[in-house]
């Protein structure tokens, strides 16, 4: 009887494999290498060793260098990746992953109740892996997507168009950063004088200007040319209403500032002054009704700085790839929305 089990459990493994081999990020299946994708997109994570080509697990917004579960072993009823939910772990009938945002985890036939919370449960979801309905959601959700701020939010289209073609966020986005921009010049006349995004060969400013596009969502990085004014965070705010009231219903998204090279800061231009902006633009985020994406720490050398090895200028400026840490903030955020 013993070896009958056994040959069930086995044939249930391999059953619960085919079922539920799980997606690349949006890309598996819409004729993108994956391949080449982990190799061009994924560098190593702050603090931790990951080798090219490894999808890297960010937990609570940290590269926590933990690997990613394979198929099997999740089928087998390995918790290998702690992906919470995974359909195959759970078709094994284990809970591979006990996080905190599960209502319920069942533990050796034990019901073990659990604080319930979406946004939890997105943020420790591994997002290189998932359904194709959540995908689809996503590919629906991001349509209508524009970025705007100033050349940090500039290269990521660059990365759009580049090495995240094909993902269904990428596939989404339209531009309106201009390298320069601050929110100060965003906040000034157009009067010809003053650089603002451009389209079709006239400058707009940006709350005409995204009304001009149909953008439904808007992702705003900004924070680097205003560091040094003791109004920044006030001035965005009062920007980011402008926005909103021109635009009803738009969905506002702040991406966090993310750090400078420790070589590149200087007095009242720094990694202190990234830190302060951000915690001032959370609380805003959270008194207004809009979505901060905290890529700040995910994003460091775990010294609060950005790695010199990332840094394409040894100052603020980041290579292409590693724009797949904005991407990855971006579906969590969009799957507690939609209460995946």
């Amino acid at each position: 009887m013993k070896k009958v089990r056994l040959y069930i459990a086995g044939i249930s493994a391999v059953l619960s494999l085919s079922m539920t081999v799980p997606v690349w990020a949006g890309v598996a299946g819409y004729g993108i290498d994956v391949s080449n994708m982990e190799s061009n997109m994924m560098g190593p994570g702050p603090m931790a060793g990951e080798t090219t080509g490894t999808v890297v697990n960010e937990v609570s917004g940290t590269a926590s260098g933990d690997t990613t579960g394979t198929a099997a072993s999740e089928a087998a009823g390995t918790a290998s990746g702690e992906t919470p939910g995974a359909a195959a772990s759970e078709a094994a009938g284990t809970v591979s992953g006990e996080t905190p945002g599960a209502a319920v985890n069942e533990i050796a036939g034990t019901a073990v109740n659990i604080a319930n919370s979406v946004s939890e449960k997105w943020a420790q979801r591994d997002v290189a892996y998932l359904t194709n309905d959540e995908i689809e959601a996503l590919r629906n959700y991001f349509q209508g997507s524009v970025i705007i701020g100033d050349s940090v939010a500039e290269n990521f289209q660059r990365y759009n168009m580049a090495g995240g073609a094909g993902d269904v966020v990428s596939d989404s986005f339209t531009s309106l950063g201009v390298a320069g921009y601050s929110i100060a010049n965003a906040l000034l006349p157009n009067d010809g004088k003053n650089i603002h995004p451009m389209i079709q060969g006239k400058r707009y400013r940006l709350p005409e200007a995204i009304g001009m596009i149909g953008a439904k969502h808007v992702y705003s990085f900004f924070g680097y040319k205003d560091l040094a004014d003791p109004n920044a965070a006030n001035n965005y705010e009062i920007l980011l209403k402008e926005i909103q009231a021109a635009n009803p219903g738009i969905d506002i998204n702040v991406i966090s500032t993310t750090y400078m090279t420790a070589a590149y800061q200087k007095t009242g231009y720094n990694n202190d002054s990234v830190r302060m902006l951000n915690a001032a633009m959370k609380q805003k985020c959270a008194e207004n009704g809009w979505t901060f994406i905290d890529v700040q720490e995910i994003m460091s050398d775990g010294n609060g700085n950005l790695p010199d090895s990332w840094s394409i200028d040894q100052k603020i400026h980041y290579n292409y790839q590693y724009y797949i840490y904005w991407i990855n903030e971006m579906k969590r955020a969009a799957l507690t929305k939609l209460g995946l």
